[in-house]
């Protein structure tokens, strides 16, 4: 018997990401690592899936954007970063959509 299931499965990990996808993976593992501290920017790496160089480059993008500090610390959300990471999690419990990190974000 032929499990359609388990093909769809597989096509989904073939499947790449998106930039936005990349994004709120680098935001919520920084959340998920340390909150509103700072996190291991090799933790974060991890995390997410990507080479050094990727993510350096979208780190940078994202300190561009204010939604995060970045220094020889590691990496942390600024306040503007918390706040856009609470409100997509508002947009995704609204329609009620699952995203693959299923992180809560709490005051």
């Amino acid at each position: 018997m032929y499990d359609h299931d388990f093909e769809k499965r597989d096509l989904r990990f073939l499947k790449r990401r998106g930039k936005l996808e990349i994004y709120l993976d680098i935001l919520f593992s920084i959340y998920k690592l340390a909150g509103r501290s700072w996190a291991k920017i090799t933790r974060v790496m991890y995390m997410t899936n990507l080479n050094p160089k990727s993510l350096k480059e979208k780190l940078q993008e994202l300190s561009y954007l204010d939604l995060i500090i970045w220094d020889e610390r590691g990496v942390k959300l600024t306040e503007k970063g918390f706040s856009f990471l609470k409100e997509i999690n508002t947009i995704f419990e609204k329609y009620k959509i699952h995203p693959i990190w299923h992180t809560k974000v709490y005051d």
